[in-house]
C-alpha cells in the first residue's frame, strides 16, 4: 500500500515510530509547537534532504506547518527527491490545536 501524501490525525494516531517534523518559520514555532519533533524550516529543507532520508529509516516522516499547505508542498518535493516514507499532517498545527492536543512554546 502506498502512503498517501496527506494524513489526518486519526491516521497519525495509528502510526508507530512516526518522526514528526515542523517546517514552519522560527517565529511561528515560538508561538506553539508539538513536543518531540524535529525542526526544519521550509527555506532549509532542500539542503537537508539527507536528514529526511535518515529519519525515514526510523519511521514515517510526518511534516506539519500552520495549516497543512506548506507541509503538503514539501512532501511532494521530498518524494520527488527520493524520500518515499513521508507525508503531510492535514490541518497542520491549527488542526492539532483545534482537536485540543497539547502544544508548548517552541524554542
Amino acid at each position: 500500500m502506498t502512503l498517501p501524501l496527506e494524513i489526518d490525525l486519526i491516521a497519525f494516531d495509528t502510526m508507530e515510530d512516526a518522526v514528526l517534523v515542523d517546517c514552519r518559520t522560527p517565529e511561528e514555532r515560538l508561538e506553539a509547537a508539538i513536543a518531540d519533533q524535529a525542526f526544519v524550516p521550509m527555506d532549509e529543507a532542500s539542503a537537508r534532504i539527507e536528514d529526511f532520508k535518515s529519519w525515514e529509516d526510523q519511521g514515517t516522516v510526518v511534516i506539519y506547518c500552520r495549516s497543512g499547505r506548506r507541509s503538503l508542498n514539501l512532501t511532494v518535493a521530498l518524494r520527488e527527491a527520493g524520500v518515499e516514507n513521508v507525508c503531510s499532517l492535514a490541518g497542520g498545527i491549527q488542526g492539532w490545536i483545534s482537536e485540543g492536543r497539547e502544544v508548548h512554546s517552541g524554542s
